[in-house]
C-alpha cells in the first residue's frame, strides 16, 4: 500500500512541474502518442521512459472511460525488447482529469519491438 501512495504522490507531482511531451506518432483515427523527453533515464542500453496516450475518441477499461493513458516503459535497446512496468489512465485528455485505474509493477514480461509498430517508433526516439 505504501508503494502505491508513493508511487501516485510521485506521478501526481508530475503535473505540478509539468511535462515535456514530444509526440512521435499520430494514427489515422488521431490517437496520438508521445513520451516525455524530461524524464528518459538511462542505465547502459536500458531506457526507462513515460509514455502518453492520448485517446480522440474514449476507450473503456472496465467500468470505466479512459481519454488517455501514461504508462511506464522500460526498453532494452540492444536486445530490441520493452516492458510495461506501470500504468495510469485518466478520464481527461493528456493525462489530466482523475486517475480511473492504476496498475503497478504488474508485468514483468519482456515484448518483442515488431517492425513498423508504434513501439518501435517511440524506441527510435528513446534509444537514440
Amino acid at each position: 500500500m505504501s508503494r502505491l501512495f508513493i508511487f501516485l504522490s510521485l506521478i501526481c507531482s508530475f503535473n505540478v512541474y509539468g511535462q515535456v511531451w514530444e509526440t512521435v506518432v499520430e494514427t489515422d483515427d488521431h490517437t496520438m502518442y508521445s513520451y516525455d523527453a524530461s524524464l528518459i533515464k538511462r542505465d547502459g542500453d536500458i531506457v526507462t521512459f513515460w509514455e502518453l496516450v492520448d485517446y480522440k475518441t474514449s476507450i473503456k477499461s472496465g467500468k470505466s472511460i479512459v481519454l488517455s493513458t501514461k504508462t511506464k516503459i522500460i526498453q532494452d535497446c540492444k536486445n530490441n525488447r520493452f516492458k510495461v512496468s506501470d500504468m495510469i489512465e485518466f478520464d481527461g485528455h493528456n493525462g489530466l482529469g482523475s486517475m480511473v485505474n492504476v496498475t503497478v509493477g504488474s508485468n514483468t514480461n519482456w515484448y518483442t519491438t515488431k517492425p513498423d509498430s508504434i513501439n518501435e517508433v517511440l524506441k527510435e526516439w528513446v534509444c537514440r
